[in-house]
């Protein structure tokens, strides 16, 4: 994923007034905003439960991951009924925009013409800075709509961090992979993926 922060105002207090209530937004409104220019289109923003949350820069080893990912999936699928979306928006529901940095969807690419995906099999974080918000707010995200498998390529330990089987705003399971190991895909089993090539290279 894009590094996040979360730009929600803090609760304050003066005397006795009682905490600010914070505004969460629709879908609707959020790309209102943008359409009517209070967005700028230079800001990278997501809509992750009704908050807007800013994109922070890439930096390179999370670069360097994401297009080991892209290009490792797009072969893996090149003759597979599904697509490889890379940073783009998705829309899963009502508060719920998300940009993740890779997402695996079920068709091609001229569908999304007629309407949003609605079989998303995969998606997928790179995080470094943002991996708490990864394995929180966006976790969240993604099991509340039901994607049936998130990873996110973990830049701090060097892993990879697979969730599995959604239910109640979570993953049943979770597990973690190291290089040297393998992933078998879990929408097509015959797939399967060396962590070792998602990862940039250490000296």
């Amino acid at each position: 994923m894009a590094e996040t922060t979360v730009s929600t105002p803090p609760d304050t207090e003066v005397g006795s007034t009682p905490h600010h209530r914070q505004h969460r937004f629709t879908q609707e409104e959020y790309f209102r905003m943008s359409e009517e220019g209070i967005l700028e289109p230079d800001e990278r923003t997501e809509l992750i439960d009704g908050y807007i949350v800013d994109m922070v820069a890439h930096n390179a080893p999370h670069r360097a991951a994401l297009i080991k990912t892209n290009d490792l999936l797009v072969v893996a699928l090149h003759d597979k009924p599904y697509v490889v979306q890379t940073q783009s928006t998705l829309p899963l529901d009502c508060q719920n925009v998300p940009e993740p940095d890779l997402a695996v969807l079920s068709g091609t690419a001229d569908d999304l013409l007629e309407k949003e995906p609605d079989n998303i099999p995969l998606i997928v974080e790179v995080a470094e800075t943002s991996l708490a918000t990864d394995r929180t707010d966006k976790l969240v995200c993604y099991a509340s709509n039901g994607i049936p498998e998130y990873w996110i390529v973990n830049l701090q330990a060097g892993t990879l961090e697979v969730y599995r089987e959604p239910a109640d705003g979570e993953y049943r399971e979770r597990r973690t992979f190291t290089p040297g190991g393998t992933v078998t895909l879990r929408f097509d089993e015959t797939l399967t993926v060396d962590v070792s090539d998602l990862l940039p290279r250490t000296e």
